[in-house]
């Protein structure tokens, strides 16, 4: 004789899943549950592994592909692997295993993280901060962001290139973006980063940025400039 189960375990089984869905933040707006909302409208086919956005275009990473979105119309663009970290700005880069994607091909230079500029490809790899196949200074650094005229490499501490000038942080960041203000750094909360020092702003989760404003999670809009230096 077939068991009957519970009514409560039927009535679990039927119901739709609790809680809302959860705002993911990016450069322009958020995206809840595969659809992008802000800045750019439109409806992913899946959840991406990476997202981001420069002035002119959405970009959303999957496994083999790169889905661009300009606001008018859609591309897709192959991917020779599985994406470790997707940068908008100021160039397009797209960490693989084999290297960095580019929209002017594949370098061969294994990164954590990388930003394209016009003088090259910089980069991390957890043992020194690159450009290209040149090592321009060691350390542990996990990320790497473009800022101003120069670099921020990003580990135990911060390194600013080229002026040379280091400061200690109080953790390793989870996450970093260039703002019009600094350089935002998730570690126990939001801080916002500069050569003169390192300022404690907001609790967050996660967040996205683009110029001066700020897109957080919990949801949340903020601007850089409310950062106040002596």
């Amino acid at each position: 004789m077939a068991r009957t189960l519970p009514l409560v375990a039927l009535l679990a089984a039927c119901a739709p899943l609790a809680g809302p869905i959860p705002l993911l933040p990016y450069p322009g707006g958020y995206i809840r549950g595969g659809v992008v909302e802000g800045r750019f409208s439109l409806a992913l086919p899946g959840t991406p592994l990476f997202v981001d956005a420069d002035e002119g275009a959405f970009y959303a990473a999957y496994p083999y592909e790169l889905l661009v979105f300009d606001g008018k119309g859609l591309r897709t663009l192959p991917l020779p692997g599985r994406p470790r970290f997707l940068r908008a700005r100021p160039g397009l880069a797209v960490g693989l295993d084999q290297g960095v994607y580019t929209e002017k091909g594949l370098l061969p230079y294994p990164a954590l993280d990388a930003a394209l500029t016009e003088e090259g490809l910089y980069r991390v790899d957890g043992r020194g901060l690159y450009l290209e196949g040149t090592r321009l200074r060691p350390g542990a650094f996990g990320k790497v962001v473009a800022w101003e005229e120069g670099v921020v490499a990003l580990g135990g501490e911060a390194y600013f290139h080229p002026e040379g000038k280091t400061l200690a942080l109080p953790g390793v960041p989870r996450k970093a973006e260039a703002t019009a203000c600094g350089v935002l750094l998730l570690l126990d909360r939001l801080y916002l980063l500069r050569p003169e020092g390192l300022k404690a702003w907001l609790e967050a989760e996660d967040f996205a940025a683009l110029g001066e404003r700020v897109w957080l999670s919990p949801p949340k809009e903020a601007s850089c400039r409310e950062v106040v230096w002596p």
